[in-house]
């Protein structure tokens, strides 16, 4: 029998500390199995950023997984009664008007001493214990995914200590992140992170990205290892249509997330305070509910929009749930950050809005990479942050839908097809082999 390719996965998010970090590693490792590899995980014993969840497919439970220890700074920062993991575990807190004494501190440990990120102490334990897992499982490759960077660094180590292959993954960028938009790096710390960033960059084997542009100019030798991986959707999270045959008393609008106060969703709001003011018979007949984490003052101004509109929050969903309820909204919001790099945001959660069947309602740059695939998937329509007379209009032409009770179940199409993880998984696949062989 021929013996199969074995791959060791390095991921601080990981079962049970699951939440979005989880969802593309986890259904690459999902898929990769199907195809005949061989999985074991590296990750931390307890993520600080991720709410627990149980694996929802078997050969994820199956998954060998090991967990070095992790000390994580800011943690020591956290109130014992307030029930919070971390108070930067959250990227809110670069946003917040008003900080606390804590908070502050916190955020300049962050942006100053805690290179690459909060969770640099990971590397101290995780190191000697790739190395022992690797003289063990005799991985053929190594594939690690950010964030946090510090996972990068963890397998650089590795593969220069056992010259064995090497693929970095980025969901987000590094130094571009959008956090440091609004709180820049001291010059130090910057300078020392571009300098880590350019290392990793230049040593790793291949590079995967969701999309293009989250690094400044390259030089040709890493670009040409680099490949474009967008974000997608588990076919196996699609519902039949004919199983959903739901239908909601009010007009309902859903947002799944985190919800940070650079990603409010100005004509989005404005909208309902047009509906609120100048429609109140439509407005009893709305109903906005609202699953994750919500910034603070973005929420105070929703409430006092909806006077007539009923608001609901709910601080978590489980994924399965949450994958039960899209296709039971009427309108689902997407809202995509305002920073320098928003146009080559690409959330999962597009991906997963896309099979729920329901209508999209986008907010951000019009010209962006999630506006494309919204527009060409045909599952909504999206509009710039600004645009609330647009806005406006879009909700009204779906209100008078529902109220005709028509159909608007999005018609899933073959422009779909190509976000399908079992597709993506098969371009990391032929990656990762061209590597090994």
């Amino acid at each position: 029998m021929e013996k199969k390719p074995k791959v060791l996965v390095i991921s601080y998010y990981w079962y049970p500390y699951a939440g979005v970090g989880t969802y593309r590693v986890s259904r690459f490792v999902k898929y990769l199995q199907r195809l005949g590899w061989e999985v074991v995980v590296l990750t931390a014993k307890k993520a600080s950023s991720g709410q627990r969840a149980d694996p929802d497919d078997p050969l994820l439970a199956r998954v060998k997984v090991y967990r070095s220890s992790i000390i994580e700074p800011t943690q020591l920062l956290s109130s014992k009664n307030s029930g919070k993991a971390s108070i930067t575990h959250n990227p809110s807190i670069f946003y917040a008007k008003h900080k606390g004494l804590l908070a502050k501190i916190a955020v300049w440990l962050r942006l100053n001493i805690l290179i690459p990120d909060a969770k640099l102490t990971w590397k101290w334990f995780a190191v000697p214990l790739g190395k022992k897992v690797i003289k063990q499982e005799a991985p053929d490759i190594i594939f690690s995914t950010s964030p946090p960077p510090t996972t990068h660094r963890i397998a650089q180590q590795l593969a220069s200590w056992s010259a064995i292959p090497w693929l970095a993954d980025f969901r987000d960028p590094w130094t571009n992140i959008y956090y440091y938009d609004q709180t820049p790096l001291g010059p130090l710390a910057a300078k020392k992170n571009k300098r880590l960033e350019k290392k990793v960059l230049r040593s790793a084997d291949r590079i995967t990205v969701v999309n293009h542009g989250f690094f400044d100019e390259l030089p040709d030798s890493v670009r040409a290892k680099m490949k474009r991986i967008t974000n997608g959707y588990d076919p196996d999270h699609i519902q039949a249509q004919e199983n959903i045959p739901h239908r909601n008393e009010a007009f309902t609008i859903r947002y799944f997330g985190s919800l940070k106060i650079n990603q409010k969703p100005t004509a989005f709001l404005e909208a309902l305070s047009r509906i609120e003011n100048e429609t109140p018979e439509m407005a009893h007949r709305i109903r906005f509910e609202f699953f994750g984490s919500l910034d603070s003052d973005v929420e105070a101004e929703i409430e006092s929009i909806c006077d007539n509109i009923t608001f609901k929050k709910n601080e978590f969903i489980q994924h399965s749930d949450m994958m039960a309820l899209l296709p039971k909204s009427d309108l689902l919001l997407l809202s995509i950050g305002n920073s320098k790099n928003s146009s080559y945001a690409l959330s999962t959660k597009v991906f997963e809005y896309m099979i729920s069947g329901s209508k999209v309602l986008g907010i951000g740059p019009s010209q962006g990479a999630a506006a494309e695939v919204v527009t060409t998937t045909g599952i909504g329509q999206f509009f710039d942050r600004a645009d609330t007379e647009g806005v406006y209009t879009y909700l009204l032409s779906c209100f008078e839908a529902f109220v005709r009770n028509e159909s608007v179940f999005n018609i899933r199409n073959e422009s779909m097809q190509k976000y399908s993880f079992t597709e993506l998984t098969q371009q990391l696949d032929s990656t990762m082999k061209e590597l090994i062989s």
